[in-house]
């Protein structure tokens, strides 16, 4: 039988002899065909009409990393570290990440897809560490891609908490930018030991939440098998077991 019918946002990037590439790193829906569900690409969409008739299709919605959005976006100019992502890929982040919500679906938004989620609610990001957190630890990758792996604490209280059901973990590390201000409605889920924010979570939604690491790329992790369990286990409707 076929899992639950999964949309995972897809890249978009511009091409001198064509009109651009849609593409998807194979990891994100590997990781969910493991566990059981039926991944499928997004391309990126203009209108909410659009994102209204995809997520009437699908049962949960995964929100995908990916270059830094235009800083314009949360009321700060750009600096020559931000990489910027193609605009009609952000606009479409934008658009899934509010209309899935405006649905009541399960969301699940990774990297840059949970600096979306914020964003996209009122939030502002710290574009680039450790400058906009002095101190901080090290959170980029190395040039060759290697991760900067990291403890983190789960916060008490939290949906995250509950669902994975440990205190804390360590986890990956692929991001040089992280969240400043939390979004109205939104709370900390997860922060690493420097306080930067490693996860947050809606308190008006059954199963809307970002993390800053990267569960796809995290292999058998048993932190990676437990959200992503929590995660479908929230598509299908069933009680949250840790």
């Amino acid at each position: 039988m076929a899992g639950p019918l999964i949309g995972i946002a897809a890249s978009f990037e511009h091409h001198e002899r064509n009109d651009g590439t849609v593409r998807l790193w194979r990891n994100y829906p590997g990781f969910l065909a493991a566990a059981g569900a039926l991944p499928v690409l997004l391309p990126p969409i203009e209108t909410r009409e659009e994102a209204r008739a995809y997520l009437g299709r699908l049962e949960g919605l995964v929100l995908s990393g990916g270059r830094d959005m235009d800083p314009a976006r949360y009321g700060q100019d750009r600096r020559a570290t931000t990489n910027l992502a193609a605009p009609e890929r952000v606009k479409a982040d934008f658009l899934w990440a509010t209309t899935a919500h405006e649905a009541g679906k399960p969301v699940l938004a990774i990297c840059l897809g949970m600096q979306v989620m914020n964003v996209a609610f009122g939030g502002t990001l710290c574009q680039h560490l450790p400058e906009d957190a002095p101190g901080s630890l090290r959170h980029e990758e190395e040039p060759e891609g290697v991760s900067h792996d990291h403890p983190i604490r789960i916060e008490e209280g939290t949906l995250l908490r509950r669902l994975v059901g440990v205190e804390s973990a360590v986890v990956n590390s692929y991001h040089h930018q992280a969240i400043a201000a939390v979004a109205p409605g939104f709370r900390v889920a997860a922060k690493a030991g420097d306080g930067v924010i490693e996860a947050i979570e809606r308190v008006d939604h059954p199963f809307y939440v970002g993390v800053q690491w990267h569960p796809e790329r995290a292999g058998a992790s048993d932190l990676s098998r437990r959200l992503v369990r929590a995660y479908l286990d929230a598509v299908r409707g069933a009680p949250v077991r840790a």
